[in-house]
């Protein structure tokens, strides 16, 4: 019997734990440097990001299907209880595949549980946070009923993908992981309602589905803010996954909405931008590929994500070739529920699509290859934390202080400390003592060993912490993963993490 006092809460993990450890001296003496001038070489990859080592998968490995394997291997899970199998991934193991990468694994249940919800997630590197946060919203307005398992898997194959070209430095960032956490769903579940489809509306794509989506939208966002914008989108292309469409939608439809301000400029400068998303609150825009390519499945999601309160209107876009795209307005019915004593207690996304091309894929002749905008990226990450950290754990009457554990995204080590500094100060940056304190005893850090994860980072950090594989040690004159034991029994606990879109998802865990 499910317990009573929760939504939604992580049950178990599985992981690949598999590949080839690669150190830096394999980047050395191809002519490669950084952004300056500066040569790329061993010490100056870890004086700049904090990487030694990542690991490098098989070619020929599907490492999220093993992820998966273990988990259902080790965990005592029956699937005829999993309801609902995501996964969420960026690139993945194959950029070229079509998708949803999700039916590979589902292949391995499907006679256990021929009626699973099954969808791809692609929402930059916080696909497992926003994954996470639609299981939520999905349990919390009946969509899952208690005792009902939902799974997770994150793969990021970045070696197999070929994602970046040999001599972009971005290539040197990542390492490849997988990962597969399963979530159960508790005796809260039914105790929001889902929302209602307030309009519908059809439209022909043309040559650009953004523009004509955006301008499908605008009457239902003059007439009161959307807060999300979901697409279910079958095109099966990479370019939609990175930067996800409903990224550039959402910018499209800012632009259309504020257009003395686009004529002006004001988009183009990165504080102004920001600070015209934040006063508006544009919410947030992500894809997913569903299973069955089913319309109604997602007006279900869209539809779940108005349970909590969080999100009032939401546009559901269903885009497949050769038909129209279909569009829905969903508005909330119901008063907020209360918030759960423990499991997943709080959640919240933002994207900010005027920022999207900091990471996205373009073509160049035949081939597909991601890009990356390195100080655009590293000025998102650091200094939008505090004002989405603060919009999600100020209803709680918390602040950062008040974690016992951050599980934060590990894109560059150098991040890491200039995020804090933003978050813990007091209207100005925090002292570097505080800092320190808090990373090597409220945090804990694996880039050094494995690189930048992708949308595993997530799932790899805590399930290295509950097995003891984190071990201490200095990066960049920081200490870190000085508390390990301590932090095993951490009660508080923040996901946070921020990549492609650009997007930054968040969720609060208390055990």
């Amino acid at each position: 019997m499910a317990a009573a006092d929760f939504v939604v809460d992580i049950l178990a993990q599985g992981a690949w734990n598999g590949g080839t450890l690669v150190d830096n001296s394999i980047y050395e003496n191809r002519g490669m440097v950084f952004k300056g001038g500066i040569p790329v070489t061993r010490q100056s990859i870890e004086e700049r990001i904090g990487v030694r080592t990542r690991m490098a998968a098989p070619t020929d490995a599907r490492i999220g299907l093993t992820a998966f394997h273990d988990l259902l291997d080790t965990s005592g899970i029956d699937p005829s209880r999993i309801r609902v199998l995501i996964s969420a991934t960026n690139v993945g193991e194959d950029k070229r595949d079509p998708g949803p990468t999700s039916l590979i694994l589902y292949e391995r249940i499907r006679n256990a549980c021929p009626g699973a919800l099954v969808l791809d997630v692609y929402a930059g590197c916080p696909g497992f946070n926003v994954s996470v946060e639609l299981l939520n919203l999905l349990a919390l307005s009946g969509g899952l009923a208690p005792g009902d398992i939902a799974v997770v898997v994150g793969a990021e194959n970045i070696h197999r993908a070929q994602a970046f070209k040999p001599t972009d430095t971005s290539h040197i960032i990542f390492g490849d992981d997988a990962l597969a956490t399963a979530l159960i769903v508790g005796g809260l579940a039914g105790g929001g309602r889902p929302g209602r489809v307030m309009a519908e509306a059809t439209l022909a794509a043309g040559d650009d589905f953004i523009a004509a989506i955006a301008a499908g939208l605008l009457p239902w966002a003059r007439e009161g803010r959307l807060d999300g914008i979901l697409i279910d989108n079958q095109l099966g292309r990479v370019e939609c996954r990175v930067p996800a469409s409903a990224a550039r939608v959402q910018h499209a439809l800012m632009q259309r909405l504020f257009p003395q301000e686009a004529a002006a400029g004001a988009f183009g400068n990165f504080r102004s931008a920001f600070e015209m998303y934040e006063r508006y609150r544009a919410g947030f825009g992500y894809d997913l590929m569903t299973a069955g390519g089913d319309p109604r499945t997602v007006q279900r999601i869209a539809a779940a994500y108005t349970a909590s309160g969080t999100y009032r209107r939401m546009a559901a876009v269903f885009l497949k070739p050769g038909e129209p795209v279909r569009l829905s307005l969903i508005e909330a019915t119901t008063p907020a529920p209360t918030a759960p004593g423990r499991g997943v207690v709080g959640t919240l996304t933002r994207t900010h699509g005027c920022f999207a091309s900091f990471i996205e894929a373009k073509f160049e002749a035949d081939d597909v290859y991601g890009t990356m905008d390195g100080k655009g990226v590293f000025l998102y990450a650091t200094r939008g934390a505090k004002t989405h950290l603060s919009a999600l754990l100020g209803p709680h009457r918390l602040t950062l202080a008040d974690i016992d554990l951050l599980i934060e995204h590990q894109a560059n080590f150098a991040m890491l400390p200039l995020t804090l500094e933003q978050v813990l100060g007091d209207g100005r940056p925090a002292q570097r003592e505080a800092v320190a304190r808090f990373l090597a005893e409220k945090m804990v850090t694996n880039i050094h060993v494995r690189g930048n994860c992708s949308v595993v980072c997530m799932q790899r950090l805590p399930y290295d912490l509950a097995r003891g594989a984190l071990q201490p040690d200095t990066i960049q004159g920081f200490p870190v993963n000085q508390n390990v034991k301590g932090l095993q029994a951490a009660r508080l606990i923040l996901y946070d993490s921020v990549g492609a879109g650009m997007t930054r998802s968040s969720f609060l865990r208390r055990v």
